[in-house]
């Protein structure tokens, strides 16, 4: 690998192994037959969505998931053939998109049904939607006790079919009981949608913690994203590495403030070293004064703030010079640093290591 650079290994086998577990996790709960719809949008998490997207089709993936609708027009531009579904629906202007592409949007309004409905019509064509129900995330969809009044109301649109129903937890990994009510209340709206147009609907709802853990939300289909990076199940792998290198190494004096700010005056004459990553890397400016890294097999600590291209870290205790080493996130050897672990001491998520770490990181794919 190249020194020059600070670069993200991302695994494209882990990821398909993970997808594997996912599969046989359904089977242990009765419903290997669900499909799956890997989650990857954006830029799957940091893992780069193209290469993904392509690895998971290869490994027989049922369909993909993304936010919104350039990424789906990606997909497609990149030769992505299975169903792409837009799980943040369409907004005004992309209508003509969604069906030049070949799109799925999960619709979220009453707009835009209107709006995709009148694009349809133009075009001759009918096109196939699925429908988002907000049964307590507060974000997108429509409100769980509306949806006898929108089952009513579908005849509408002709030239929208209706195939599919959906909700997102909001606390899968939190609360028990909120995480049944969601699902109860999704059970509810799709019972009324699937009265008023006598059929069944595709109906999914888990997330990657909720399909360890909730067999109940499985429904039809599942909704892996994290876990398909290696995180929040059992039995997963990690499929990013960050490696980057020391470019400098010198002997700071006793009472030497390091960095911006003047957050962190050396106690003793102190080794420090610099690596090339920083805040514009994905490397938070969270993880100032607490963050670590690893190089030769031992942990070393981030001192003084985290700067835009730069970490500083405390080197004393391992004989460390100028090209050595240093993993950032990820395995080497016999080292492990999760995204997860370095997440709780910047006081955030693992998802937003890893699609930090995606943002100006080359990354390279085995």
């Amino acid at each position: 690998m190249n020194t020059a650079y600070t670069c993200a290994r991302v695994s494209l086998r882990a990821i398909t192994k993970n997808l594997g577990v996912i599969r046989k996790r359904l089977g242990r709960s009765g419903r290997a037959g669900a499909a799956v719809m890997a989650v990857v949008k954006s830029d799957a998490y940091g893992h780069g969505m193209v290469p993904v997207s392509v690895a998971l089709e290869e490994a027989g993936i049922d369909a993909l998931g993304v936010a919104f609708v350039h990424e789906g027009v990606q997909l497609r531009d990149a030769g992505i053939r299975v169903p792409i579904y837009i799980l943040s629906g369409v907004q005004h202007g992309e209508e003509g998109a969604v069906i030049d592409k070949g799109l799925s949007p999960l619709l979220c309004s009453r707009e835009q049904f209107k709006a995709l409905n009148r694009a349809a019509e133009k075009r001759r064509t009918r096109i196939d939607v699925h429908v988002k129900i907000d049964t307590g995330m507060g974000r997108l969809g429509f409100v769980y006790d509306e949806a006898e009044l929108l089952a009513g109301s579908l005849a509408c649109y002709s030239n929208v079919r209706v195939t599919g129903v959906a909700t997102h937890l909001s606390d899968a990994a939190g609360s028990a009981y909120y995480t049944g009510l969601q699902i109860r209340r999704f059970e509810g709206a799709r019972r009324s949608l699937e009265s008023s147009l006598s059929r069944r609907l595709t109906a999914h709802v888990a997330n990657t913690v909720a399909l360890f853990s909730y067999p109940a939300s499985h429904f039809d289909m599942v909704r892996p994203g994290i876990g398909l990076y290696g995180y929040g199940g059992k039995g997963l792998s990690p499929a990013m590495s960050v490696f980057s290198h020391l470019i400098s190494v010198k002997t700071l004096r006793k009472g030497t403030w390091v960095s911006y700010g003047r957050t962190h005056r050396l106690k003793r004459d102190t080794r420090v070293g610099v690596i090339p990553m920083g805040y514009a890397d994905g490397y938070s400016r969270m993880l100032s004064n607490r963050g670590f890294v690893g190089i030769k097999g031992k942990k070393v600590y981030s001192i003084g703030m985290v700067t835009m291209n730069h970490i500083m870290v405390d080197i004393n205790d391992v004989d460390a010079h100028v090209g050595d080493g240093v993993l950032v996130i990820g395995e080497d050897r016999d080292m492990r640093i999760g995204a997860d672990e370095i997440a709780s001491r910047g006081s955030t998520i693992s998802y937003e290591i890893l699609c930090g770490m995606g943002l100006n990181v080359r990354r390279v794919y085995d």
